[in-house]
């Protein structure tokens, strides 16, 4: 019996480190940024199908939304990170069921939180935040509100190598999604920026990774932390909440 036993964890163990089977990516790429997403995730999981579809240059909304449908709960996990293409002709409503259900895990990031009008303010809501706020010029700091965490682990530069990009970034107010960055020095109502959602392994940010200084290394460690086997222990919200 016992060995029966620990022959069950074994595979248990074993399956949890598999890579993903198919992951999908929505990204924006110009001036250089933009593919940092494909690339980490190439990295993590040579094994994996990954198909990638471009807002710019390639205006392949249509056909992110096709292969999105195509393959439905098949999705392992979903990413979109849409900062410079118009986002409104995806298919946000599908994203929204797949979240919803649990059949799949999601990053979503986009310049038009709040001035979608596809759905994207639904999902943010449903995965725990409640509001957002753009900003301008001039561009401020980001900071790691929960050091040691595996989204921020091993990173130290939160700036953009074109800080004119940083305008397309958003503070959130949330319910129940858990702040891992911000955009204060300390944890603060209303700044929060990459957040773990209510699922406990989504993703869901004002912080656009593609154009930071260490994309990639961070991009790894998002998908790293989305991959894991299990959710997140919401341990740290409740020191995060009481410095509100």
């Amino acid at each position: 019996m016992k060995f029966l036993v620990c022959s069950i964890l074994v595979l248990i163990a074993v399956a949890g480190a598999q890579d993903p089977a198919n992951v999908l990516i929505y990204y924006d790429e110009t001036a250089g940024f933009g593919t940092a997403s494909q690339v980490a995730a190439g990295n993590l999981w040579p094994s994996a199908n990954i198909e990638a579809y471009s807002g710019e240059p390639g205006g392949q909304q249509a056909a992110f939304n096709s292969a999105l449908d195509g393959l439905g709960a098949g999705w392992d996990i979903i990413v979109i990170e849409s900062w410079y293409a118009n986002g409104n002709d995806l298919y946000w409503g599908g994203v929204i069921d797949l979240y919803d259900t649990g059949a799949a895990r999601i990053f979503a990031s986009t310049w038009q939180w709040s001035s979608g009008t596809a759905g994207q303010g639904t999902l943010a809501n449903n995965m725990g935040v409640t509001g957002y706020t753009g900003f301008g010029a001039p561009v401020i700091p980001h900071y790691d509100w929960d050091p040691g965490h595996p989204i921020t682990d091993g990173i130290s530069d939160w700036g953009w190598a074109d800080p004119g990009l940083g305008i397309l970034n958003a503070m959130f107010t949330v319910s129940d999604a858990v702040p891992v960055t911000g955009w204060t020095a300390s944890p603060a109502a209303g700044q929060a920026g990459i957040c773990v959602a209510n699922d406990g392994h989504s993703v869901i940010s004002g912080y656009t990774p593609a154009y930071a200084n260490e994309s990639v290394p961070l991009w790894e460690n998002i998908l790293g932390f989305m991959w894991g086997t299990s959710a997140l222990q919401q341990s740290t919200w409740g020191a995060i909440k009481a410095t509100f």
